[in-house]
């Protein structure tokens, strides 16, 4: 699993720190693998983080070994994330 974050490499470390946060997580601040993904969302700017050119669609996506997305599950709440079990219930229909 991979997480792919707005915030800087020096905001991953402190929260990481902070929440015992474990895994593989990027930092994107200026959207560049959010918006080749197609996940930038347009409708909301990051007016409270000046220089950061706005905020991602809240997003889990599957990708096969190829580099093809094969399951995206989006939010129309920035706060809301995919269900654990939704996620395992997706990763067993596409991998088994």
């Amino acid at each position: 699993m991979v997480t792919v974050s707005t915030d800087t490499a020096a905001e991953i470390r402190l929260g990481r720190g902070m929440h015992g946060l474990k895994g593989i997580m990027l930092a994107d601040p200026k959207l560049t693998v959010i918006t080749l993904f197609g996940l930038r969302n347009k409708n909301i700017n990051n007016f409270r983080l000046p220089g950061r050119p706005g905020l991602p669609v809240p997003t889990s996506l599957l990708v096969d070994e190829s580099g093809v997305v094969v399951w995206k599950d989006q939010a129309d709440d920035y706060a809301r994330r995919s269900d654990p079990t939704v996620v395992k219930s997706a990763l067993s229909d596409c991998f088994s």
